[in-house]
């Protein structure tokens, strides 16, 4: 089943385009397939209240104009990506902007954002991030676009910053755990076309594996670092094929599981890699009898929701589970009494809860805060239990069919052997080939399109007929 058309654009890359439209007084064109997540729609909505002249045509979308100080508070919704850079665009151009948000967003802790903000009071900056972050990156380096600055850090983060500012004429010079960023007037204007979203193509794979539905994802936003998910759900044992076109990438599956890892630790090193995806790689490795464990990740009770306690809500009722002040750990399966999945506000604990109601058949339906970074999750869901229902009703006539069809092959052995023993009795030979040339000649006559293995399975029913 090819799921592409349910994969929205690429969230994290979708932001930046809309939002750093702000930095540049050129025109900029972004070009998008499918339905917009409600984040990057906040996004694209917020340009207005900056000035910007922003058109669609299809699937296009020109922005236009200068941008000016906003006379009215922005509406950031869920989104803390583009809360983050609105605070960054407002630091670059001097401005005292008023964002606000959702509950969800305006209760989390945005104290690293506002402690890097007093380092920008007019010069050359060299810092480094106090964690690590996409989105503290971003801020520090559209803070640092004025004057100049030197950023290091312990390890790679998503690189969609990097690369479209230096579409824009910025000059970046990278070092293996550093970024330096030179003073820059001006910068220019940018024409892109957005590719899938590697984290929302990796649920699609998860639901797709659980209703054992042989898949296939083409267009993923194709950066290494963001596909780690995929390599670590296959080195679980899952039957995965990944391959790039391009710049893009595209990742194909079937539900089985070809080994067992005895189990998986991640700590603080591989949590900013894979921060978003790690309750469901939990998950799916605690059903592949996979022990997960996680440390070093405290920050992810800073996001939408406690993502730890959120996450072994979930777990508790199948898997044996333990909290951690900074992570979680998932063993083998129990027989707990099942009390019912929880819903939440947070998006992807909302699609969690789905996933692992899937696997287990109960009951649940996920609200339409999966809208926040995939729109078309339920639509997809809906279409994976359609398609499983009718494997299993086909798998159901076959099984029926195969019943029927091994009690006659039974009988024809037994008719088979009649004969060869009668043959024998008799001083016979047991072979007759023009009998059986004349058998293979009706059959396939009568049956035509499947000749060839009719052919292949009486040469094997006949010999196996004379040598028992």
């Amino acid at each position: 089943m090819d799921l592409s058309r349910f994969i929205p654009v690429d969230k994290s890359s979708a932001v930046r385009a809309f939002t750093f439209s702000l930095l540049t007084g050129s025109d900029v064109v972004i070009h998008i397939d499918g339905d917009l997540p409600e984040d990057v729609l906040s996004a694209s909505k917020s340009l207005e209240l900056f000035g910007k002249s922003l058109e669609r045509d299809g699937g296009t979308f020109s922005v236009r104009g200068t941008a000016s100080k906003p006379v009215c508070p922005v509406d950031c919704g869920n989104s803390a990506t583009l809360f983050h850079i609105l605070m960054a665009v407002g630091l670059h151009f001097g401005w005292d902007l008023e964002l606000m948000g959702d509950n969800s967003l305006m209760s989390r802790d945005h104290t690293v954002f506002y402690e890097a903000s007093k380092l920008y009071r007019g010069g050359f900056v060299e810092t480094s991030l106090a964690r690590e972050s996409a989105q503290l990156k971003t801020f520090h380096l559209i803070a640092m676009l004025d004057h100049g600055g030197i950023l290091h850090f312990k390890r790679r983060t998503r690189r969609n910053t990097e690369e479209l500012l230096k579409i824009m004429g910025a000059e970046l010079e990278e070092g293996e755990n550093c970024l330096k960023i030179l003073p820059v007037s001006k910068l220019g204007g940018y024409d892109l076309r957005l590719s899938g979203d590697p984290s929302a193509a990796f649920i699609a794979a998860c639901a797709a594996i659980i209703c054992k539905v042989p898949f296939d994802i083409g267009g993923i936003y194709g950066e290494d670092l963001r596909l780690r998910p995929f390599d670590i759900l296959r080195n679980l044992g899952y039957d995965l094929k990944i391959s790039r076109e391009g710049g893009t990438v595209s990742v194909s599956g079937l539900s089985k599981i070809s080994k067992k890892a005895g189990t998986l630790k991640l700590s603080d090193g591989d949590v900013p890699e894979i921060i978003d995806e790690i309750p469901f790689i939990a998950f799916m490795a605690a059903r592949a009898g996979t022990k997960f464990v996680l440390h070093g990740a405290s920050w992810l009770r800073n996001k939408e929701s406690d993502r730890i306690s959120e996450s072994v809500r979930r777990f508790e009722p199948f898997f044996k589970s333990c909290e951690y002040d900074d992570g979680f750990e998932i063993a083998e399966k129990i027989s707990n009494k099942y009390t019912g999945l929880p819903h939440s506000d947070d998006h992807r604990m909302e699609m969690l809860s789905k996933l692992v109601a899937l696997d287990y058949g109960v009951p649940f339906e996920a609200d339409g805060s999966c809208a926040v970074s995939f729109p078309e999750f339920n639509g997809l869901i809906k279409e994976l239990e359609k398609m499983y229902n009718k494997i299993q009703e086909l798998r159901a006539e076959l099984d029926e069919v195969d019943s029927k069809l091994a009690s006659l092959l039974k009988r024809r052995v037994e008719i088979g052997r009649s004969i060869v023993a009668v043959k024998r009795s008799e001083g016979l030979p047991a072979d007759d080939f023009a009998r059986e040339a004349a058998v293979l000649d009706r059959l396939s006559a009568e049956n035509p399109e499947i000749a060839p293995l009719l052919r292949e399975l009486y040469g094997r029913i006949f010999s196996w007929v004379k040598t028992q």
